[in-house]
């Protein structure tokens, strides 16, 4: 049941009796109160937002922020509780879980040593490949995968966090977007962000990754050029797609700074044939082992046809648009055919 206002105005000696009644438990509220606030600081949620995920109107919610709560009520224990108990739910940490599987391929081998090389030291490093590499999706499982690993360590643990970047976003919102990833309050300018930022991470590697980099403006690459050169001195991993190279061999003018900082421009290597046929025989292993082997090749033959892509901004040795396995398009039939086959498998 959703908590909200009573209708029409409160008679006043009534917000005086509710008023009253609060003071019982107002330092209970004013705690609660202040942990709101720095836990919706800190993940970027809007009031609205936080209120609909514990079941209250956000004009309540609204209310008990500002200390007007007797506007709604005489008790705000229930308010309290729902509050706290979703924060205690949802902790503000690094991420430590990522949704789907890694299979091992070039790329995820490629990715992670880029990873451990951005550890060792403050660097940046640019990687970028055609759509459907499912670049997002291995650097989400590596940012999980790493705090997983670390989170033991505590005060001492490496730490990496994932951004996705926005057309039109300006430096302040990415600078934001960084401090929501990191955990730590976004409000402020981006002076302010830097040193919250400078002292969260005082003494701690970090590696911010910022994923579909191609959106960004320069003045968004120069307001993240500081978070390398100035504490905190996070590493940089800029992803994105050949636009991005582009975007830096265009303005290399302009970029001169982030030129002699960036120490590699690596185009990923991609998926091979012979990692797709793999992952196709290790996910259909029933259906394929169901059929006899030359039936079972034409399958796989045309599952990996069928994720065939062009890409558009390079070309081969014989200057013919290079082509690649989209992982995206594989996987998706993939869960196609298991999905089909388990519904078969029900309906006997």
């Amino acid at each position: 049941m959703s908590h909200r206002n009573p209708y029409g105005p409160i008679p006043q000696n009534d917000r005086a009796v509710r008023a009253e009644a609060l003071k019982l438990s107002a330092r209970e509220s004013g705690q609660v109160r202040t942990r709101l606030q720095d836990y919706l600081a800190c993940t970027g949620l809007a009031e609205a937002d936080f209120a609909s995920r514990i079941n209250y109107a956000a004009s309540s919610l609204h209310l008990f922020l500002r200390g007007r709560y007797e506007a709604v009520s005489g008790n705000s224990r229930p308010i309290c509780q729902g509050i706290t108990t979703f924060i205690d739910a949802h902790p503000i940490a690094p991420t430590t879980a990522a949704y789907g599987e890694l299979f091992d391929t070039s790329n995820v081998r490629a990715m992670r040593q880029i990873f451990q090389q951005l550890l060792q030291r403050p660097v940046a490093y640019m990687i970028y490949a055609p759509p459907g590499s499912q670049k997002s999706f291995v650097l989400e499982h590596l940012v999980a995968e790493l705090n997983r690993k670390e989170l033991s360590r505590n005060g001492a643990g490496r730490r990496a966090y994932y951004v996705d970047a926005d057309v039109d976003m300006r430096p302040t919102g990415i600078i934001k977007e960084v401090a929501t990833a990191c955990g730590i309050s976004s409000v402020g300018d981006r002076v302010r962000l830097r040193r919250n930022l400078a002292f969260e991470f005082q003494g701690r590697r970090a590696l911010l990754v910022v994923d579909e980099a191609q959106h960004l403006s320069l003045p968004c690459f120069e307001a993240l050029r500081i978070l390398l050169d100035r504490p905190p001195h996070f590493s940089l991993l800029f992803a994105g797609s050949h636009d991005l190279k582009q975007t830096f061999d265009r303005f290399s003018a302009t970029l001169e700074q982030w030129n002699s900082r960036i120490l590699a421009k690596i185009r990923l290597p991609g998926v091979e044939r012979a990692e797709a046929e793999a992952i196709v025989r290790r996910e259909l292993a029933g259906e394929l082992g169901e059929m006899p082997p030359d039936k079972a090749r034409k399958k796989i033959d045309k599952l990996i046809s069928d994720a065939d892509a062009q890409d558009a901004f390079e070309l081969d040795a014989k200057r013919q648009p290079r082509h690649y396995i989209n992982v995206r398009t594989l996987t998706n039939s993939i869960e196609q055919i298991k999905m089909a086959r388990a519904e078969a498998q029900e309906a006997v």
